[in-house]
Order: C-alpha cells, then structure tokens, then sequence
C-alpha cells in the first residue's frame, strides 16, 4: 500500500509543507517549500491514496460557492471544537483552494484507480481526497475534556487536541484501524513538530479511506471531509452530525 498525507504550506522560501508518506511499509516525513512539494508530488507513481488537507472542490465549484461541509461542522458544538474556516471567503480560503487543488491536479495520474474506488471523490478515478485533521481529531475527543479545556492561544487547538489523543492513547486503536504499520504509533507520539503532525493526521485520514471505513462527509457539488471510521467517534459528535453522515456515506 503506498499512502501520503500532505499538510498545505504557501511559502515561496520557508518549509510550511509537510508530507508523510508509507510505501512497501516504510514511513518518510519530510517538510518543503512550495517548489518542493510541486516536484515531490509530480515525481509519484502507484499512490493508491493521498489526503491533503486543503479544500478540494470539483471542478466547475465557483471560488465563492459556500461548502456544505463546512456548514456541517460550524454548526452547533462543531462550532466551538473543530470549526473549518470558510474556504469561500476571499483571502487565505481561497489561497488554500487554489494550492489543494494544484496539488491534488499534480498527482492525479499517480493516483488513478484501476477498479472502483471505495469512497467518493472529486478528481474522477483518483484516489485524492480532503483531510481535515482539526475535526479528525476533534471528533475522537470525549465532551468532558473539551468542557474542561483550558483557553488556547490562537493556532493552538491543533496540537492540543493531538495531545489529548496522546495522552488518551487514541493513536494506537486508530493505527490498529486503519491497517498501517503497528510501529507509527510510537513515531505519532514523538512527533513535535507541528506541520509534521499535521501531514501524520492525514496519513491516517488516507488510510481509513484505502480501507474503505472512513466517514465522508459532504456532497458531490462542493467536496467531502474524509474522517475517521465512526468507532472512534465521541458520542457528542455522533449526536452532533446526526443523519449527515455515517462510515462511508455522504449525502448527494
């Protein structure tokens, strides 16, 4: 299985991407500027899923056309845990538009299914696919916790929430999951760096989709959340979703 998560970066200069990648079950993380990751995605072959965590919206989707998928989850307890922003709002929504989509355009071959794939998609027959792994994590953690969460700075609910995970050993049961090497869980506990655990989410986000239990969540005209298998859910984000969604199923 030969998987990649990428955590979107815009600087010309600075390594604001990362790239987590397993093949043959081997893992490699790697940060790198935006020429870097251009090249690093177009020299793929045989990737069978990458998860990229920027908004990826069919093609013909205006630049200004709301996500409903990101109404989903800016409703309710969402809201205040695992909140997207509005990718249709002029400025950095549409910078991430335009540098998930240029990625997800440069390994589209590279990734092309030669059967069905078992989830849905907005590149035809191409295993690319959305990660948001703000509400991968969100969604796994119980109510109590974020009831008794502490006030973070801004930019910091990511790697609090990659915390509690840590600390409630939730990286192992979803490892186990998802069918990747047992041996990441050590890997995704020692990680520090934040860009690099960010691209490690979306490694996992690419292999519940490869395994076919990932929750999707969205629809066909604007793009889908690609999520955990529901199992790992907490019961108030079960509740919260309601009938939007269930383990590989989305609304049409």
């Amino acid at each position: 299985m030969h998987l990649i998560g990428l955590d979107i970066g815009f600087s010309a200069k600075r390594r604001t991407n990362a790239l987590a990648e397993v093949a043959n079950g081997d893992l490699r993380v790697v940060k790198l500027n935006v020429a870097e990751r251009d090249l690093e995605l177009q020299r793929h072959r045989e990737v069978d899923v990458i998860a990229i965590d920027a908004p990826l919206v069919p093609s013909g989707c205006p630049a200004t056309r709301p996500r409903l998928v990101e109404q989903i989850f800016s409703r309710g307890l969402f809201q205040k845990r695992c909140k997207p922003g509005a990718s249709h709002v002029r400025g950095t929504g549409h910078l991430l538009r335009e540098h998930g989509m240029r990625s997800a355009v440069a390994i589209a071959e590279a990734s092309r299914w030669g059967r069905d794939l078992p989830f849905p998609t907005i590149v035809p027959d191409c295993g690319v696919i959305e990660a948001f792994p703000n509400a991968f994590l969100g969604v796994a953690v119980p109510d109590q916790i974020f009831v008794e969460r502490p006030k973070l700075p801004r930019g910091a609910k990511f790697d609090w929430l990659y915390d509690q995970w840590i600390a409630l050993d939730l990286f192992s049961e979803a490892v186990l999951r998802c069918g990747l090497p047992l041996e990441l869980t050590s890997v995704l506990h020692a990680e520090r760096d934040h860009e690099k655990r960010a691209a490690l989410i979306c490694l996992l986000t690419a292999a519940f989709a490869a395994a076919g239990t990932a929750a999707v969540i969205g629809d066909s005209q604007t793009g889908y959340f690609f999520l955990a298998d529901t199992d790992l859910w907490a019961l108030w984000a079960l509740e919260s979703l309601g009938t939007h969604a269930n383990v590989n199923r989305h609304p049409q």
